[in-house]
């Protein structure tokens, strides 16, 4: 019995080996692009091998699951000092057969924090820095909106949970788009909090946009020191250089609405680059901030970025 199933799984494994995989880019036989297909096949094929191993045969959209993890590298200036390096890892892996609803999350950092650039500088979105997991479960899911719910825990065994509603609402025959979400959490120890986020997305031409972003943010701990509501906003203009790189002009301000005032105004210019291989990227984004601390006097900075993909890469 235990040879017969070693048989099996060796004609699997060389089955799956043998057939095209999705689970990473097939570059060019070099010794970059064996190591990172390793790595990828390594966190694709477990899943994929399990999929296939427990199929249902008469269910034929019972998708394979797979993986996809980002790390990046990130460097930081400022004129006044306050410098910083970071290296953050992101991690996403489909549980196998649950039909794309339950998959698994691992970050070093928030992911609030990836939607505002520079988002470091701005009060409200520090990060403590700590590893977070989490399960996600997608509730439902279509063409207009999702609705998801995580639950997980922090590296200083701390828990929380966040659910999570988007829906994209097309205006003036879709000459412009609307973009609402709405997340509310529970943190420990911090307690409850919401962010609703409102983007108004206007084509200028097909490869260049205009986003204009408003987000109002609660949590018990602006409640308590009595600063009312978190408030931000900013636009955006995206602009598609080519097929392997594009820019991001921004402006914004943040603030509270006690008493009324502008924490820190930014502008920046964010210049993304697909280089070498479809998985690596890398970014520059000079920036300007005039902080509410300081006097609104102006701070100069600029952060590089080096990004690279680990799984199926779309090309």
């Amino acid at each position: 019995m235990k040879r017969t199933l070693l048989v099996g799984l060796l004609l699997c494994s060389g089955l799956a080996r043998a057939a095209p995989d999705e689970c990473f880019w097939q570059g060019a036989d070099t010794l970059v692009d064996r190591t990172h297909g390793w790595l990828s096949r390594s966190l694709c094929w477990p899943s994929r091998w399990v999929d296939g191993f427990f199929q249902d045969p008469l269910r034929e959209n019972n998708e394979p699951a797979s993986s996809l993890v980002r790390v990046t590298g990130e460097k930081l200036w400022r004129e006044d000092g306050d410098g910083a390096n970071d290296v953050d890892v992101d991690a996403r892996v489909w549980l196998p057969s649950a039909e794309r609803r339950l998959s698994l999350l691992f970050r070093s950092r928030d992911e609030d924090r990836d939607e505002q650039p520079v988002a470091r500088n701005l009060p409200g979105t520090e990060d403590d820095g700590g590893f977070r997991g989490a399960l996600r479960w997608v509730v439902d899911r279509t063409d207009a909106m999702d609705l998801d719910v995580d639950v997980g825990a922090r590296s200083n065994l701390t828990t929380f949970v966040r659910a999570r509603y988007r829906r994209l609402y097309p205006l003036a025959n879709q000459s412009a788009w609307l973009r609402y979400t709405q997340r509310i959490y529970w943190e420990d120890p911090d307690g409850w909090g919401s962010r609703s986020l409102v983007e108004l997305d206007r084509p200028l031409s097909p490869d260049t946009i205009l986003r204009f972003s408003t987000e109002v943010r609660y949590t018990e701990e602006f409640n308590q020191a009595g600063t009312g509501l978190g408030l931000f906003q900013g636009v955006n203009l995206f602009k598609q250089l080519g097929n392997q790189s594009a820019l991001n002009l921004g402006v914004g301000a943040g603030g509270r609405s006690k008493p009324g005032v502008v924490d820190n105004y930014r502008l920046y210019a964010r210049y993304r680059r697909n280089v070498w291989r479809p998985w690596l990227f890398v970014e520059v984004e000079p920036f300007m901030l005039w902080p509410r601390e300081q006097d609104y006097r102006g701070i100069s900075g600029v952060v590089l970025r080096l990004e690279t993909l680990f799984g199926k890469v779309d090309v």
